[in-house]
């Protein structure tokens, strides 16, 4: 059954990345502007567009337009502020003269000439002015053939009357002040500039430099443009003297408008269809394949036996755990590690580029995505591994000082190799400190402490000299002078059940209930230099309407500290030094902000708040027997922690209290990460545990090895399993697709190797 879900999942892989390789998206007409041919232009040929903007909205009569001798359009009619799409044929570079004359007379109304070079593929002709021999024609910069990126557009600015500088400002850019995009000369249109097209982008303009001196700023038009699209933006004044921008699209991109997202729909799709196909054959095959071998014990007249006999469940579900061999081991919660393969998957996948969508990268700064969900995950996981391991080791009386040096070793070596393998910290001059090892050591060594040294109460509902049978498991017990009492069977008194797994653990709580608002009160109450009381963005010379650009004419760096995710960001900088923090936080592009590290001190509080939280879904399976008990007691923590992230984010990406940031780690993050984590385990524990409808393959394989595949992912990416740059062609998000896919395939197949010959690394 291993070998054929492996094989299957190998063919699921490469077949979803099939189709969205080999998918041609085609140009789609948009009713609000010109969509204009992509010819196959070749590097020594162009085609020729022409493009109308006239004072008035008027109708340019029937044109026959011309190149040199060579007819380009027959009739060519247009309003004011369009564009003709390109044209059909190809020509050769050099001197060309151009004319455009109306039907019906000789006089051409338009004249100009203009020369080609070789590189160039395509050319507008901008005609500005009245339909007379005196108008203004002019001969933009041709665009050459080149691979386009993913992500970003190309725009251009011009404008048909004086010169103006024209800005924009991405709408996922919270408060922020606009950016210059380019100066706009009058009738020459600028070179072109990139911009993103992820998010819509607000355009504006100003008669001077708003850098250096002050002027108003207008209009605010709003345009999401198609990601690898040229655009024109045309400043012009209409027949009431308002002003306009009109933005004329150059070159369709890959779409219209924003990014292709058809590469993760067709792969989505290919992978539920083959992976329920999948569980279909596997059903199928082994029905045959046990009722071939009933048949054959009972022709040799033997007793019949199971082929697959099924672990003892005599003592019930609460046997299973995540400790011992992690083969062989008949009581290990196959949900765990699925639901740890599935987080560690998901962690690969981001990292190689998740096939250059936005939505499979970091969050700008407040919100989530897809890569957001899966650090935090591995924490609580964590967490959870932790209660189920502790109690066994305290249920064999092991001492305090044995689970000390326990704690300490895997916490010393889990950041050892964070710093000086994953980190690369060959350069103790700059060298990163922090890092996502580093975090779960620190989160591990702080709830282990929390878990050896806070005292437990199993006895608020037992008097001391009770004779009462009730059974309390050793995890409650810890290290109290009563005799620990570890049998794991049902508690009988059930005003106790009730909250065995709270109640004696309420010094944990408190403690962490400590460690948790002491990171509220720092972030909130706790002022750094330079920041507003409470701030908690992201800083940068963009940010809070450009508040905390430098005013020496500098920009944010590493030594100036532009209020980087507030006092959080300062307290880096101040215990680590600028030099040991991450240099390019997912903010800086977009906020232009300096240095910040996600991984920094301020929000390892709240990263062992969400271990804890992740120990209480764990000591939930050890207090209770019942699968019907444990799932509503996970499904209550899901809705309490996501009341508590809903109350305090005023479910609002920017306007609550406390937003949702991964990159503060703030307490509505953990919360509400805690809350899909309850939710998700219990989805993974009644699937794969209780109904038995998926083993958990290939998750499980990964989940069981996390630790040596992860480190093995971060030391060898980019190098292994392969990386390769795309030479020819554009750089789509379904060629990148394929390369992630693949990638993170081979690393699968890696640890179901692992598995199949017993290699397991335990830290």
């Amino acid at each position: 059954m291993a070998q054929l879900a492996a094989l299957l999942w190998t063919v699921t892989v490469v077949a979803a990345v099939v189709v969205p390789l080999c998918q041609a998206t085609a140009p789609v007409n948009d009713e609000s502007l010109s969509s204009f041919q992509q010819n196959n232009v070749t590097a020594g040929n162009f085609s020729l567009r022409v493009c109308f903007f006239q004072q008035k909205a008027v109708v340019i009569p029937n044109l026959t337009v011309k190149a040199n001798s060579t007819v380009v359009f027959d009739s060519l009619a247009t309003s004011s502020g369009t564009c003709s799409d390109y044209s059909a044929q190809v020509y050769h570079p050099g001197d060309c003269t151009f004319t455009a004359t109306e039907k019906g007379k000789t006089t051409p109304a338009y004249t100009t000439e203009f020369t080609v070079s070789p590189t160039d593929a395509r050319v507008t002709l901008w005609i500005f002015g009245t339909a007379s021999t005196d108008a203004t024609v002019s001969v933009a910069d041709a665009i050459a053939t080149q691979v386009r990126r993913v992500n970003v557009a190309n725009v251009r600015v011009m404008t048909l009357d004086s010169a103006a500088y024209v800005w924009h400002r991405s709408t996922n850019c919270y408060r922020c002040n606009n950016s210059l995009l380019n100066l706009a000369s009058s009738k020459t249109p600028s070179a072109y500039t990139e911009v993103q097209a992820n998010f819509e982008e607000e355009l504006s303009f100003s008669t001077c430099n708003r850098m250096t001196s002050q002027c108003a700023v207008s209009p605010n038009v709003t345009y999401l443009f198609g990601e690898a699209g040229y655009y024109t933006v045309v400043l012009h004044l209409e027949s009431a003297g308002s002003v306009k921008l009109d933005v004329v699209r150059d070159v369709d991109g890959f779409v219209l408008h924003g990014i292709d997202r058809m590469p993760v729909l067709y792969a989505a799709l290919i992978l539920l269809g083959l992976f329920a196909i999948s569980q279909v054959l596997i059903k199928c095959m082994y029905k045959k394949r046990d009722k071939v071998f009933e048949m054959s014990l009972n022709s040799s007249g033997s007793e019949a036996a199971p082929l697959f006999p099924q672990a003892d469940n005599a003592a019930g579900p609460s046997r299973m755990h995540a400790i011992g061999n992690p083969k062989t081991s008949k009581k290990r919660l196959h949900s765990l590690d699925s639901f740890r393969g599935f987080a560690l998957t998901i962690m690969i996948f981001v990292n190689y580029g998740g096939g250059g969508y936005f939505f499979f990268d970091h969050s700008i700064w407040n919100g989530l995505t897809v890569a957001d969900l899966v650090f935090p995950w591995f924490i609580w996981i964590m967490g959870t591994s932790m209660a189920i391991a502790f109690n066994s080791l305290l249920s064999k009386s092991t001492s305090r000082l044995t689970m000390l040096w326990k704690v300490a070793r895997r916490s010393s070596i889990l950041f050892i190799v964070g710093i000086l393998i994953i980190g690369n910290l060959h350069d103790l001059y700059t060298g990163r400190i922090p890092g996502v090892l580093q975090r779960f050591a620190i989160s591990y060594l702080g709830v282990g402490l929390i878990i050896l040294f806070m005292p437990k109460l199993p006895h608020l509902f037992v008097a001391p000299d009770s004779k009462s049978d009730l059974k309390i498991p050793a995890l409650a017990q810890g290290y109290s002078k009563r005799k620990a009492r570890t049998d794991l069977e049902s508690i009988n008194n059930q005003s106790y059940a009730r909250f065995s797994d709270i109640l004696p653990y309420l010094w944990e709580w408190v403690v962490v209930a400590v460690v948790g608002l002491s990171h509220v009160f720092i972030s909130l109450y706790v002022t750094a230099p330079g920041c507003p009381q409470g701030y908690l963005g992201p800083g940068g010379e963009l940010a809070e309407f450009g508040r905390f650009m430098p005013t020496d004419g500098s920009t944010c760096t590493g030594e100036t500290f532009c209020c980087e995710g507030g006092i959080a960001g300062y307290l880096d900088r101040w215990v680590l030094s600028w030099h040991h923090i991450y240099r390019h936080p997912t903010s800086e592009d977009t906020y232009k902000t300096g240095y910040y590290d996600p991984e920094g001190i301020l929000g390892s509080l709240t990263s062992i708040l969400m271990c804890y939280f992740g120990l209480q879904a764990g000591r939930i399976i050890i207090h209770y027997d019942s699968h019907t008990s444990r799932t509503i007691r996970w499904l209550l923590w899901s809705v309490f922690c996501g009341v508590i992230a809903a109350g305090l984010s005023g479910c609002s990406k920017n306007e609550g209290v406390i937003p949702i940031s991964k990159n503060l780690w703030s307490f509505t993050f953990i919360t509400v990460m805690s809350c899909f984590g309850f939710f998700l385990f219990t989805v993974f524990y009644w699937v794969i545990d209780v109904w038995k409808l998926w083993d958990g393959a290939p998750f499980r394989y990964v989940g069981m090895n996390s630790i040596f595949i992860y480190v093995f992912h971060e030391t060898f990416n980019p190098n292994f399993p392969f990386s390769w740059v795309y030479r020819y062609g554009d750089v789509t998000h379904g060629r990148l697709m394929f390369q992630h896919v693949v990638a993170v395939s081979i690393l699968v197949l890696i640890c179901y190797y692992c598995y199949k010959i017993d290699f397991f690394v335990k830290v």
